[in-house]
């Protein structure tokens, strides 16, 4: 596959003055390089329509690998060996009729020396391979289906919630988006404890999932954010017993999901508004 992805290595340029490799607009062009800290206090800039709302940054940017991929953004965790989270913006256009065709494959484009998962880390495992940023999120076109299944949007999570409400929680995204015609920014990744449970070699496993969704109209971007905005967060186990529950079962705060995972989310949105936001926990769009 051509890769039109480029890559953005934080833990390299962070300090130390260096360009960032520029990350790839929508339409493939190469944009200005990214440097740290332009946007984010403690983090990278990335020009990328999925990052509107900002990058999210934890106190450790030596684990947080992003990755341009065109389709979405990828913050990628070599001592887990898989992501931390995944950014991607979701609208009427991305979705489609492309056929799914289940083209797991290794992200090639990761840096020299990191290990490449693949889809032989799963077997004789217990997990599936789960979507961040799901198929049914960029069935618009072939090219853009085909991107999420790079092994780097992917984490374990056990079938009954990969299935379940993991799965119910993505058609109601869409249909939100369908109905309302509306503009999704989402961010998913996984909860991890200090010694995660590994799959393969040393995949770790997250102890739940996490999805942070904010709902804008069409050209809204992080200024036209404000105490009305709708947001979801939603943290779901990942343990059995998790697929005989409805995903409303599983809402919480984004200040929670920022407590359990040590991720800063919303950071482009004035801080009075994000505090605001981050606090409540409504159980719809």
């Amino acid at each position: 596959m051509g890769r039109t992805a480029a890559l953005v290595v934080a833990a390299l340029a962070v300090g130390c003055g260096s360009d960032l490799v520029s990350p790839r607009a929508p339409g493939g062009e190469a944009t200005e390089p990214s440097r740290p800290g332009a946007t984010v206090e403690r983090g990278v800039a990335v020009r990328s329509l999925h990052a509107v709302l900002g990058v999210p940054v934890d106190a450790d940017e030596s684990d947080d690998v992003l990755l341009d991929e065109t389709d979405f953004l990828v913050s990628y965790n070599p001592r887990l060996r898989g992501p931390n989270w995944v950014e991607w913006r979701l609208t009427m256009a991305d979705l489609g009729h492309v056929r799914r065709r289940n083209a797991f494959h290794a992200d090639e484009g990761l840096p020299a020396g990191l290990y490449r998962v693949t889809t032989h880390d799963y077997s004789h495992s217990t997990y599936d391979r789960g979507h961040l940023c799901p198929f049914g999120d960029r069935n618009g076109s072939p090219e853009a289906a085909l991107q999420t299944f790079l092994m780097t949007n992917m984490e374990p999570q056990l079938h009954e919630l990969n299935a379940g409400p993991w799965e119910k929680l993505e058609e109601y995204e869409r249909t939100e988006v369908h109905r309302r015609d509306s503009v999704l920014y989402i961010v998913a990744g996984g909860v991890f404890d200090r010694d995660p449970p590994r799959i393969g070699h040393d995949v770790a496993v997250p102890r739940a999932s996490f999805k942070i969704i904010v709902l804008l109209a069409a050209g809204e971007g992080a200024a036209q954010v404000n105490d009305a905005t709708r947001t979801l967060a939603v943290e779901m186990p990942n343990e059995e017993g998790v697929g005989r529950r409805r995903w409303q079962d599983f809402v919480t705060s984004i200040d929670r999901v920022e407590a359990d995972t040590g991720y800063d989310f919303l950071n482009a949105v004035p801080a009075g508004v994000q505090a605001v936001l981050e606090a409540r926990a409504p159980d719809e769009l």
